[in-house]
């Protein structure tokens, strides 16, 4: 018989070396059962499951197997498809995968077609507690990834649901508080797996392509977006932890963009005084990378100007030490705001509010017809709403200071990213011209921001040097004048894109 679904509801904790002892001692956890777990994960040669979000693992414990299939969740935020089955031994059961996603791959059902890739040894202390009406197990995983001779070590902290609702998941976090920075995670132990068999140094992550259907409700359509938004916050900001990253630091503050202007796009749907909270704390993790971010660019900007004719690299050489000194302390700073509890408190928050928050009980009509409608109605407004303000403000481009250019940019910013998270919104049909458009205000918005990295560059190396340099600032006003010249014919195509929403109308 095929293997009934089940969804799996868990909040994932990354725990720092010593955090998992201090944790074990907390109360809720006493008489915790201790158990060993050996998990072999397998795919395809060819990666058939891991291309659609699909792991495929067999677990021994207490002298049983069991094979696990699991797929990434939908319109939740940690929410994921699993299918589990008993088998007889610790090979996988081809007959098993029928009534999962793993079933539908011809390669996985063939003799011989899986392969194992890497191992998860992981001793577990668990137990199952009360949260109000609802029940929630605790798990305290320390171990490591095997792939060969390849390791990494595993240390997490799982809250799953067993019965209830998700507020107690929330509930039961926030009494753990005290004992770890509570570093949500969205990576599984099967994508670490994956990147250590295959001898990936840890990468930046990008955001990943954002699925909303036309048939989704807009509460649906928000929670799927803010998933997105959250895993690429949460995981760059673990990867910045292990190392200084610049791509990391950089792709941190994208998806800190990217969920300000999830939130300016849902926000018809959003009541509620939690919404300017999250903007704000959205904005003050931005405030405390910015100055690592200007001066990774100016230092990079300095490299590619000393660069010798016959493009030998003297960058190095000749940087200015105070501007490494002024990184490192930047660095510093971010880092300190990466693992305060005010950050951690800030994504958890965020996390349970997109998940439970009052705004999905607002009976206001005008807000429960788009948060219960189609999200392709929602995006027409919300799309309609973003592209004028950002036409009122783009109006007299040339004779903008720099500070209204960079306001016209993150409206510009804005509206780009609601077009990406809307792009399957109206299926096939205008996928013409959505391309036009977001390639168009690619364009405006990669102009204006060179135009801020100029006008920011000369500000952080007077900050960090206290120097000024005359001819730097006389260049500068040269590339500003050629940049801006960019920005203008940018800003004309962008307007003479057709609004790729209302193309089944013209």
């Amino acid at each position: 018989m095929p293997p009934e679904p089940s969804t799996e509801v868990e909040l994932k904790f990354l725990l720092l070396p010593g955090e998992g002892q201090a944790v074990s001692r907390n109360p809720l956890l006493a008489g915790a059962t201790g158990t060993a777990l050996s998990s072999v994960y397998y795919d395809t040669p060819d990666l058939d499951l891991r291309k659609r979000g699909i792991a495929l693992r067999v677990r021994r414990a207490h002298g049983r197997y069991v094979q696990t299939v699991k797929r990434e969740g939908g319109t939740s935020l940690f929410d994921r498809g699993e299918w589990e089955t008993e088998i007889g031994g610790p090979e996988p059961d081809r007959t098993a995968l029928a009534g999962s996603p793993a079933g539908d791959i011809p390669a996985a059902r063939e003799a011989g077609g899986l392969r194992s890739l890497f191992v998860t040894e992981v001793r577990r202390a668990s137990r199952i507690v009360r949260e109000g009406d609802d029940l929630i197990e605790i798990s305290l995983d320390h171990g490591e990834i095997v792939a060969g001779d390849r390791r990494a070590s595993i240390d997490e902290l799982e809250l799953e649901l067993k019965g209830g609702e998700a507020r107690g998941l929330f509930a039961l976090a926030r009494r753990l508080v005290g004992d770890t920075r509570l570093r949500l995670s969205f990576e599984s132990k099967s994508e670490r797996g994956y990147r250590l068999a295959a001898g990936e140094a840890p990468a930046a992550y990008n955001a990943e392509d954002v699925h909303v259907t036309g048939d989704m409700t807009g509460a649906e359509a928000f929670a799927v977006v803010m998933r997105n938004c959250l895993a690429q916050i949460c995981d760059n900001a673990n990867l910045l932890r292990e190392t200084r990253n610049a791509e990391a630091l950089h792709q941190l503050r994208v998806g800190l963009r990217r969920l300000r202007a999830a939130l300016a796009t849902f926000e018809p749907i959003l009541p509620g005084g939690e919404f300017p909270r999250i903007v704000a704390e959205s904005k003050w993790m931005g405030g405390e990378l910015d100055a690592a971010r200007d001066l990774d660019i100016l230092i990079a900007d300095q490299a590619d100007a000393e660069r010798d004719d016959d493009g030998t690299d003297r960058g190095p050489a000749m940087l200015d030490e105070r501007l490494r000194v002024a990184r490192a302390a930047s660095y510093d700073r971010a880092l300190a705001a990466i693992d305060s509890m005010r950050f951690a408190l800030f994504v958890l928050d965020c996390a349970e509010w997109v998940e439970i928050g009052d705004w999905r009980e607002s009976r206001d009509e005008e807000v429960a017809a788009l948060r219960d409608g189609r999200a392709s109605v929602l995006a027409a407004v919300a799309l309609d709403r973003l592209n004028r303000k950002l036409r009122k403000d783009a109006k007299h481009l040339a004779t903008l200071d720099p500070s209204a250019r960079h306001h016209v940019r993150i409206k510009a910013k804005k509206l780009r990213y609601a077009a990406e998270f809307f792009a399957e919104a109206f299926g096939k049909h205008g996928k013409h011209h959505r391309r036009k458009f977001t390639a168009a205000l690619e364009r405006l918005q990669g102009a204006l921001g060179d135009l801020n990295d100029l006008a920011v560059s000369g500000q952080t190396l007077l900050a960090a040097t206290g120097e000024e340099d005359a001819a730097s600032v006389l260049h500068a006003g040269r590339k500003e004048a050629r940049l801006l010249k960019k920005a203008i014919r940018a800003c004309r195509d962008w307007r003479r894109a057709k609004a790729f929403w209302r193309a089944r109308h013209s």
